[in-house]
């Protein structure tokens, strides 16, 4: 036979087995499908377009003790800001959804952990604002929250030139010539010609909003307080905690679902079948195989571990007892998905097809490939979120590597319970399914 018809020959065999197995087929398809959709709109939701549409959102607490006019002016265009979610949120009557807390309180939480950024204004800010003096702005932050405090930096700048009408700019020219030395009636000339300035650029504009980010810098118009755990590791940022547990879940979980594949492999090879003519209880087999893929897991998890802190100085020694908890429930929650996915599966192709799939959704939508939190997502993304093993996992070695806290922390305990209760349904499951497609079967 010559090679051309050879070829055609064996493209047509393989093409038979590929449309055999309707199920793998269907995955095949289904996986890059559910992947666009999901990325796509993550990524519509993460960018941001002139009309206001969903982008990225940061978590902003805020409180007001000057209580003016200005003040509440400036407030005001916080909430609306596009790239905030400002705390605490208001009812439709106006009254508060969330507790108000005071700028102590604020400060408080802050140092706790509990709050990324506070942003409080000072009493006289609208008294330094029409005198040109410093405004009073402290934004208390985590300096590890950096992405977040990107967009609070902009979202600050645009809020405060909308509520002053451009006037913050003026003041902020003031007292860098101020701060340089300049006498006071030099500064005074300046600053009546750049107020004319800004008059004609507000006259000119028209029903636009007065907008004059584009021309002039905000910095050291928000005075920085920073606070950071002391028993952080190296000031590791979010993104790097959020990076290394992430990373480790989704490969974890790879790794034990491949392990997990190998009942199929006995099963098809006829191994299954002289083990359980064995005397000996056929839950050995899946008990056995969790514990194999356990111990495989264990390894894998401290290697990566191992080079995170030989990297990025995540503090992995800094609290073993919380660590050793977090991975072992991880472990527990990956043994029985994995175990789950090669029971229900007929054929190896069904398996890698399905364990691709959700665990690739699980990890774009749990966190493992980038911080979830930045986003203000709608109700039924929230709730998918909360749904994966990675969401919980990744959160609780974010807990403990950036934010510090301890195994007697409530986060934490709820996020370990998620994931026995999710052991203890797929594995039941599991079973369930082995004892239906491999038992009544051999």
């Amino acid at each position: 036979m010559k090679l051309g018809p050879a070829a055609l020959l064996f493209a047509r065999k393989d093409l038979s087995l590929f449309f055999r197995d309707r199920t793998a087929m269907l995955l095949s398809f289904l996986m890059p499908a559910t992947l666009v959709t999901i990325f796509g709109y993550l990524m519509g939701m993460m960018s941001s377009d002139s009309d206001g549409g969903p982008m990225a959102r940061a978590t902003l607490w805020v409180t007001d003790v000057d209580q003016t006019e200005d003040s509440r002016s400036f407030y005001a265009n916080l909430r609306t800001s596009s790239l905030l979610s400002v705390r605490p949120r208001l009812n439709d009557d106006g009254t508060y959804l969330d507790t108000a807390y005071t700028a102590e309180q604020l400060r408080e939480k802050v140092i706790d952990g509990k709050v990324d950024h506070a942003l409080i204004i000072g009493k006289g800010f609208a008294q330094a604002l029409a005198s040109a003096e410093p405004l009073p702005l402290t934004m208390v932050r985590d300096p590890g929250a950096q992405m977040e405090g990107q967009l609070l930096n902009i979202a600050v700048m645009q809020s405060l030139s909308a509520s002053t009408e451009g006037r913050v700019f003026t003041n902020l020219l003031v007292q860098n010539l101020r701060d340089a030395g300049m006498p006071d009636i030099a500064v005074d000339q300046i600053r009546a010609v750049t107020e004319q300035q800004r008059e004609l650029l507000q006259q000119s504009s028209g029903d636009q909003p007065f907008n004059m980010m584009n021309l002039f810098s905000g910095r050291g118009m928000v005075k920085m307080e920073d606070h950071v755990p002391p028993e952080r590791a190296n000031n590791v940022s979010a993104i790097q905690a959020q990076a290394v547990g992430g990373i480790a879940v989704m490969m974890l979980l790879f790794g034990l679902t491949a392990a997990s594949a190998s009942l199929l492999r006995e099963r098809e090879g006829g191994t299954m079948r002289r083990l359980l003519s064995l005397p000996i209880p056929p839950g050995s087999i899946l008990l056995g195989k969790a514990l194999a893929m356990g111990v495989i897991g264990l390894i894998q998890l401290t290697v990566l571990f191992v080079v995170g802190e030989f990297l990025f100085e995540i503090g992995i020694w800094r609290d073993p007892l919380t660590l050793g908890a977090i991975i072992l429930c991880t472990i527990a929650a990956a043994v029985a998905f994995g175990l789950l996915i090669a029971a229900w599966a007929r054929t190896p192709k069904q398996a890698d097809g399905m364990s691709t799939l959700v665990i690739l959704v699980m990890s774009c939508l749990g966190g493992s490939w980038f911080p979830l939190q930045t986003l203000d997502l709608p109700m039924p993304m929230n709730v998918a979120m909360h749904l994966t093993i990675n969401h919980w996992s990744v959160s609780s070695f974010q807990n403990l590597f950036w934010r510090t806290k301890s195994l007697a922390d409530t986060e934490i305990l709820l996020a370990l319970g998620v994931l026995l209760l999710f052991t203890v349904l797929a594995s039941w499951q599991a079973l369930r399914l082995f004892r239906t497609r491999y038992l009544e079967r051999a």
